[in-house]
């Protein structure tokens, strides 16, 4: 299961990184996407340290946005 969940994460990073970048999302609709991601990991896997990283990425992406 942490293999799993690890390229869950990894994945979901990658691509939201690309879709930002190439402008076919906003942040705020990503967002949306990313937190159900979490949510739903977090029942499968509570405790997951790629959770953290999932966090992560967004709180770093929302500090980004703000600034904008």
């Amino acid at each position: 299961m942490t293999d799993k969940i690890d390229a869950i994460v990894d994945t979901t990073i990658l691509h939201t990184r690309e879709q930002l970048e190439s402008s076919r999302i906003d942040w705020a609709v990503a967002r949306v996407g990313l937190e159900k991601i979490c949510d739903g990991l977090a029942i499968e896997a509570p405790g997951h340290p790629a959770l953290d990283r999932l966090w992560t990425f967004i709180a770093d992406q929302e500090r980004i946005w703000r600034r904008r």
